[in-house]
């Protein structure tokens, strides 16, 4: 049971009139309890309130009055015959706790009381165990404080502020812990003030002062039920485990913090406007209420003030932290190519995947268009319609020479390789339009494997014609070897031969390696070119690499046979076209590693073309020309006139 007592309460410096609130409320709650038949059944409780004063001789006498009974102090000795107080409350209102050890409470421990109850504000150093093992506070350590402080700050924008604290060790308390939370949501501290501690309450003069994070707003909690709840708890625990002040569970109650506007009248009077409130009921349910039409700010500010060390960095920049600044003075940069930030304040940018590319802004990814050499192309479309007419020409060409081919142009130098080099010609043209479209798999590999193999038939007809043209020289001189070589055709089996040796190649290619689709996304940063890879750039060298030695092969036979006497001889015309298809496949290759997407693959068909182009024109317009405008050198018998002139020259 709690003694009931009265002390007279003197005037020191002044009254802390906002602490008889307290005062109210615990003499309401000891009523409302002991007329409730439900919250301590069988139990009566009473009150005996002393002051504590703001010096410690005061309170210390307080004390000692508290435990010898009468209002005069007799210590180490109890007036109050039969009563016994067994649990004692006291509010711990005072702004400073930085000397307990020497304070009342001390005393009051010393004195055996094994529950002691504290219904004031959380105080970090009565927290300490080891000094104070029978003390329990019913308030929780206030971090909602600081928590209602940041969402305040966040709802202005405030990042750069200035803080006044009162000069004590709650207030340093204080200050650590909105430190520590203002560090988490990157907002700065400009300069910090200790306002010294007042014993009075008066308005003051200075303005600034009431910059100050003002406490004087606590929270109301129910105080019937806190102090029901503690008092049941405790003897509860004593019953139970006989160690009842072993553990401190403070109550998880509502807390509430109104939030207030210092308002200047027009009789030049200030007053503290209620604008808002903080209401936190635990950690994760908290609710910042602020009515934006009540505030009134200073009048030279048309708008909420704005307090920041630098400007907020909008989308598509980034924070650099300046050095030996604090963290909300920075600088903004732009993000760079391919990054992106879409939120102000960004720390930092981050990469587009590689199938998207950044906005001009830097605040967006947006899908890379797909582009490929198609034939909706206009690069493709020209390409195509280009390989198209040559492939018509050529048909043309193999048509004449079919219609003619019993004139003796036709005849010379094997009727047949004509045919067979017209041809592959023919398919040379149409296999660069494997190129253009859309790459699948299919035409990745038809691509490569057919550019290789209907080119070696061509160089290797090619290689074929000229040996015929020095075989036919050849056996007109005495000897039967080299007449027996030309009438069994063994020019002819070079075809098959060299052919063969790239299907080898082709197939090892094949199955080792082969090409197949692939995307680019860093050519063209904001594309995504769809490409047919190489898969072994070694077997496609290899491709390359016979053909170059074929072609070079037959440019030096042709090149030693150009001047060789005959009515028909082409090597001339062999050399030529030759020198042609080295040239441009010789220059095709530092093109080709330079250029990126769908303009390497036009080079690759420009080549394909250009070359296949030089040998048809090379080789067959000439003989065209005979055949169409002077078909007089195309018979028998001008070719005798001219053997027989030549005769009579000799």
């Amino acid at each position: 049971m709690i003694k009931a007592q009265n002390q007279k309460m003197k005037q020191v410096e002044g009254w802390f009139w906002k602490n008889y609130q307290y005062v109210l409320a615990f003499l309401f709650a000891i009523e409302e309890i002991n007329k409730s038949p439900n919250l301590l059944p069988n139990l009566s409780l009473g009150s005996d309130l002393y002051n504590a004063f703001p010096t410690q001789q005061r309170t210390l006498e307080s004390a000692v009055v508290l435990f010898s009974g009468g209002n005069q102090p007799l210590p180490n000795y109890n007036c109050n015959r039969g009563q016994f107080i067994q649990v004692l409350p006291w509010g711990a209102l005072t702004t400073d706790t930085s000397q307990l050890p020497q304070s009342p409470k001390l005393i009051i421990m010393l004195f055996h009381f094994l529950f002691q109850i504290t219904y004031g504000p959380f105080d970090p150093i009565l927290s300490n165990k080891n000094q104070f093992s029978s003390l329990y506070q019913i308030a929780p350590k206030d971090s909602f404080l600081t928590h209602g402080i940041i969402g305040l700050l966040q709802h202005f924008g405030w990042t750069w502020v200035a803080l006044f604290v009162p000069d004590d060790t709650k207030g340093e308390q204080f200050l650590q812990d909105l430190k520590a939370q203002m560090l988490r949501q990157d907002i700065c501290v400009a300069f910090t003030k200790t306002l010294p501690v007042t014993t009075g309450y008066k308005f003051m003069e200075d303005k600034t002062d009431m910059l100050s994070m003002s406490d004087s707003s606590y929270l109301i909690y129910n105080a019937v039920y806190a102090v029901a709840q503690v008092v049941h708890r405790i003897l509860l625990e004593k019953s139970e485990m006989g160690c009842p002040g072993g553990t401190e569970r403070p109550l998880l109650l509502p807390w509430q913090y109104d939030i207030q506007n210092l308002v200047k009248f027009p009789n030049d009077s200030w007053k503290l406007v209620k604008v808002g409130e903080f209401v936190s009921k635990s950690p994760h349910d908290q609710d910042l209420v602020i009515k934006n039409e009540m505030l009134k700010w200073p009048d030279v500010f048309q708008e909420t003030p704005p307090s920041v060390c630098t400007q907020s960095c909008a989308p598509g920049f980034r924070k650099i932290s300046q050095e030996e600044r604090p963290t909300c003075c920075f600088l903004c940069v732009s993000c760079p190519e391919r990054e992106i930030s879409n939120w102000t304040d960004a720390k930092q940018c981050f990469l587009c995947p590689p199938e998207q590319f950044t906005n001009n802004e830097r605040t967006h990814c947006l899908p890379k268009p797909v582009i490929f050499l198609g034939f909706g192309d206009s690069l493709g479309m020209a390409l195509a319609c280009t390989a198209l007419c040559f492939s018509a020409v050529t048909a043309v060409v193999l048509g004449l020479f079919v219609k003619h081919r019993d004139t003796p142009i036709v005849k010379a130098n094997n009727r047949a390789l004509s045919f067979t080099l017209l041809i592959s010609l023919l398919l040379c043209f149409l296999c660069s339009l494997l190129f253009i479209g859309r790459p699948n798999t299919a035409t990745c590999v038809l691509r490569q494997v057919t550019f290789g193999l209907v080119f070696t038939v061509a160089v290797s007809t090619i290689l074929a014609k000229t040996m015929t043209v020095i075989l036919a020289f050849k056996a007109m001189t005495p000897g039967r070897t080299l007449r027996c070589l030309l009438l069994s055709g063994a020019s002819n089996s070079v075809i098959p031969i060299c052919s063969l040796i790239q299907v080898i190649i082709c197939a090892i290619w094949l199955g080792s390696s082969p090409p197949f689709v692939d995307t680019d996304s860093h050519s063209e940063p904001r594309s995504l070119i769809i490409v047919c890879n190489k898969g072994s750039v070694t077997a496609f060298y290899c491709v390359l690499g016979y053909l170059g030695s074929l072609a070079l092969g037959s440019f030096t036979v042709a090149f030693l046979a150009r001047n060789l006497p005959d009515t028909f001889n082409e090597a001339r015309f062999l050399t030529f076209s030759m020198l042609l298809f080295c040239s441009v496949w010789v220059t095709f290759l530092p093109v080709y590693h330079s250029t990126k997407g769908k303009v390497m693959v036009a080079v690759e068909v420009f080549s394909i073309l250009v070359s296949s182009a030089g040998l048809l024109g090379c080789i067959f317009v000439p003989k065209c020309y005979t055949i169409l405008i002077r078909p007089d050198k195309n018979s028998s018998k001008d070719i005798k006139s001219r053997k027989f002139s030549r005769g009579n020259e000799a």
